[in-house]
């Protein structure tokens, strides 16, 4: 996964086993001088000094697929498949997957059922080494604070429009000066995930973009290759917890508002941004209104633990605390917050927390959504965008039924 970090000699060129002083093309072997502790593998590149990065890549790419693709048909032994690093597999699999799709697509069902059961064992080995991986890198949102959500937008035949699910990007220590510059735009960071010493690092980085924040996998240094976040971390079971026990959390809303809060206030000025803003909207509504939501407590006295239902009685004289700050248009404003990772992040995990809806809320308070060191990873209602909101999840309601 690293590049070569030492000059090589190059002692001899053979073309056709025959020693030549220079080459027209095609292909010929080298023979190098190297550190004695250095093992060369497939995939490996040896270049000169003048080459593009694309062209390293492209020639690391060719020699992975002629040698496990093209060569061996993806019919790789035990010690071959451990000995391929994250982006080896990668490559390969994205590869594999092309040559099926395009190269194969008449063949025999047999040969289908073959071509799945090697695409599997492929994408179940590079979750694996993901996992299991010293570190990974992801690519952020400098707006939001988040790990940036890549969504598709396109168009239906009847004017209407869809998004596809949202995932993360992740990429290896190798693609790190690719990416920097793929993703060189201010709105993108990258940032590098540690796994630590215990190798639970990246399992509880990649549970919390998927159950908290809403994001539906993890696309591997390509778009072309997304694993499910269940295929990673599975969701969490809570069927034998008890109904007040079980952790308030809203993924399908806090994806939205990442989504609108990436993008760029001068984007908006465009057509295209302004539909898809507009799109993650009507989402947004649809959550947001259903949601329940923390509301952080604080009190002079021990609050008592809550039944079953969730509800407490408190003694007389309990003076109870809510968050409330100056909110716009004189109004005050209650904080409220998606999950116990971002209320925490606030007001740290000392206090309690009420459960409420926005519509018990709002007719008092305008209401401000996970509002804290990233204001865009939030969202401030009004009453009046809350009725807007409500007007909007009623119809989708009705149009649902309806069809």
């Amino acid at each position: 996964d690293k590049d070569l970090d030492k000059e090589l000699a190059i002692l001899g060129i053979l073309e056709n086993n025959n020693a030549v002083m220079a080459t027209a093309g095609g292909s010929v072997s080298l023979i190098v001088s190297a550190p004695e502790d250095r093992e060369f593998r497939i995939g490996d590149v040896i270049y000169t000094k003048d080459v593009t990065l694309e062209s390293k890549v492209h020639t690391y790419v060719k020699a992975l697929t002629n040698a496990y693709v093209a060569g061996k048909g993806l019919s790789l032994t035990k010690e071959e498949v451990e000995a391929l690093s994250i982006t080896d597999v990668e490559e390969i699999w994205r590869f594999f997957s092309w040559f099926v799709r395009e190269i194969e697509k008449d063949d025999s069902e047999e040969k289908a059922r073959e071509n799945s059961a090697k695409m599997s064992m492929i994408g179940t080995t590079l979750c694996s080494k993901v996992m299991k991986a010293d570190y990974i890198y992801c690519v952020f949102s400098s707006l939001t604070g988040e790990p940036y959500l890549f969504s598709r937008t396109v168009a239906n035949e009847d004017g209407s429009y869809m998004c596809t699910a949202p995932n993360i990007r992740i990429f290896t220590e190798s693609y790190k000066e690719r990416m920097s510059e793929i993703f060189k735009d201010e709105k993108f960071v990258i940032r590098k995930i540690e796994n630590g010493e215990n190798k639970q690092g990246i399992y509880n980085f990649f549970g919390t973009v998927f159950y908290l924040n809403g994001a539906a996998g993890v696309e591997i240094i390509s778009e072309d290759t997304a694993v499910t976040a269940g295929s990673l971390v599975p969701k969490p079971d809570f069927s034998n917890v008890p109904k007040n026990s079980i952790p308030v959390t809203n993924p399908s809303l806090v994806c939205w508002m990442l989504l609108m809060g990436q993008i760029k206030e001068a984007d908006m000025e465009k057509k295209d941004v302004v539909i898809i803003y507009n799109l993650y909207y009507h989402f947004l509504a649809r959550e947001i209104t259903k949601a329940k939501f923390l509301v952080p407590i604080r009190s002079n006295s021990q609050l008592p633990a809550a039944n079953e239902e969730g509800r407490m009685t408190v003694s007389a004289g309990t003076v109870i605390g809510l968050p409330v700050v100056e909110g716009k248009s004189g109004r005050k404003a209650i904080r409220l917050f998606t999950d116990w990772r971002h209320l925490v992040s606030e007001f740290g995990d000392k206090g309690g927390a009420a459960v409420e809806t926005l519509d018990s809320l709002i007719s008092s308070f305008d209401c401000a959504i996970n509002l804290g060191q990233f204001p865009r990873a939030g969202r401030y209602i009004t009453l009046s965008a809350y009725n807007e909101m409500e007007e909007l999840a009623g119809k989708a309601n009705v149009e649902k039924t309806e069809g």
